[in-house]
């Protein structure tokens, strides 16, 4: 059920002459670019604490929920060491995705479900916009989807979540507490950062094993 209405939600939105953005549902481009651009402060981070080089050369990332593969054009622009593998539920999303980026590896599964990918395969694993849409369960969900993505990587799991201070909301969105979110995942085993800083409506939450 949950995986259909995610599909439902996004392919009834797909057309070769709309916008990414607006096909992924996010309010502007540079809402879209200021989350990624978290991501990348993450990288460097990690790159430091490891060797002091920035940019982290070489990371395997698993983009969950990688829509259009946007995430990989911004890697392009300032982080080519990053090997990226996109993954996402909607074939026909990776469909048009490969349309307008021939020959990036993306993958259609869900990760959540029957996931085909092995323990620790990747560096990091990025969701952005993964955990927006108002299901059934959104905040147990979201813990549950921290942990079978901890299990994936070696680094860390870097994710988005719509900020329950929004000023403004919309009724198909849920919004999170990251102070609930972090007590949550905090049980889940390792550490948790929140970041906070860069959008009103907006936080990302790293979980490092």
């Amino acid at each position: 059920m949950r995986a259909q209405r995610i599909r439902a939600h996004y392919e009834r939105r797909i057309y070769p002459g709309l916008k990414s953005h607006e096909i992924l549902d996010w309010s502007s481009p540079e809402a879209q670019r200021r989350r990624f651009e978290v991501l990348g402060r993450v990288l460097d981070a990690e790159c430091r604490a490891e060797s002091g080089i920035v940019p982290l050369a070489g990371p395997l990332l698993l983009d969950v929920g990688c829509g259009l593969t946007d995430l990989c054009s911004f890697l392009e622009e300032g982080y080519r060491g990053v090997r990226y593998v996109g993954v996402d539920l909607s074939e026909r999303m990776l469909r048009e995705a490969l349309r307008r980026h021939p020959g990036r590896r993306v993958v259609q599964a869900d990760v959540f479900g029957a996931n085909p990918f092995l323990p620790r395969k990747f560096d990091v694993a990025f969701c952005s916009g993964t955990f927006n849409l108002r299901l059934d369960n959104n905040a147990d969900f979201a813990v549950l989807a921290l942990q079978r993505l901890a299990d994936l990587v070696r680094g860390c799991v870097v994710a988005n979540f719509l900020h329950v201070r929004a000023e403004r909301k919309c009724d198909k969105c849920f919004y999170f507490d990251p102070g609930h979110l972090c007590e949550a995942a905090l049980r889940t085993g390792g550490t948790v950062q929140i970041i906070d800083d860069y959008l009103q409506n907006d936080f990302t939450l790293v979980l490092r094993r």
